[in-house]
């Protein structure tokens, strides 16, 4: 059914979104920066992309469920576009799943093996990541506010941020509000249950901003 009330607020994609350009776009970096010689600091790296990866295809997955099977019945005049959408999900995740097996393998080696292979397979991924992300932010997303409630699009959200591991939660959080202004960290953190987001504030924001240094040291930036 078509959208009768406030129009959806999907900002909130976009600034997802943004935290994928970023974190896909300093992860060849990483691969190729991490210290040789230390498999604590190679740990360190490969969780934070496995994380990543992990994230973008539960993302992903949300959208294939919840959003584009409601909008190729609401919108079937635009049905070349939701399945380019989903075509491109398709690819990525063909993407993903390479990275992936370079990752675990290149981890396992202590990061003596693989880092070529696989920094160059995390530039792959951060180009398509983007050209995705350019069309369905210019071409679907300003489809979704007339047809979409704005229940069914915090659905997706709910799906995404119930997939992280509760040990991840403050990490992905730390993510996508790293380049937030203001009203947008106001909005990411609307999505979440009080708890979290007093957590949030008394833990969560230090404890995420001591990985980054850690992180940064790994790779020779501290």
């Amino acid at each position: 059914m078509e959208n009768q009330g406030k129009p959806t607020t999907t900002h909130d994609m976009v600034v997802v979104h943004r935290m994928f350009r970023r974190e896909f776009g300093e992860a060849a970096g990483l691969v190729r920066g991490v210290r040789h010689g230390s498999r604590a600091q190679v740990r360190l790296v490969a969780d934070r992309l496995e994380l990543l990866l992990d994230t973008l295809y539960h993302h992903h997955e949300g959208e294939d469920r919840l959003l584009w099977p409601k909008l190729a019945r609401r919108l079937p005049a635009q049905g070349e576009l939701w399945q380019r959408m989903r075509g491109q999900h398709a690819e990525l995740s063909a993407g993903l799943a390479r990275a992936q097996d370079l990752l675990r393998a290149w981890a396992a080696d202590g990061g003596n093996s693989h880092r070529q292979e696989l920094a160059e397979a995390f530039d792959q991924v951060s180009k398509a990541v983007g050209d995705h992300f350019d069309q369905e932010e210019r071409e679907a997303l300003p489809l979704v506010a007339g047809v979409v409630s704005q229940a069914e699009w915090d659905e997706m959200g709910d799906a995404a941020s119930a997939a992280v591991p509760r040990s991840k939660l403050f990490t992905v959080l730390g993510m996508i509000l790293k380049d937030a202004d203001p009203g947008e960290q106001i909005l990411i953190m609307g999505h979440l249950p009080l708890a979290p987001r007093v957590l949030w504030r008394a833990v969560g924001e230090r404890s995420f901003h001591r990985l980054e240094q850690r992180l940064e040291a790994a790779v020779g930036h501290g």
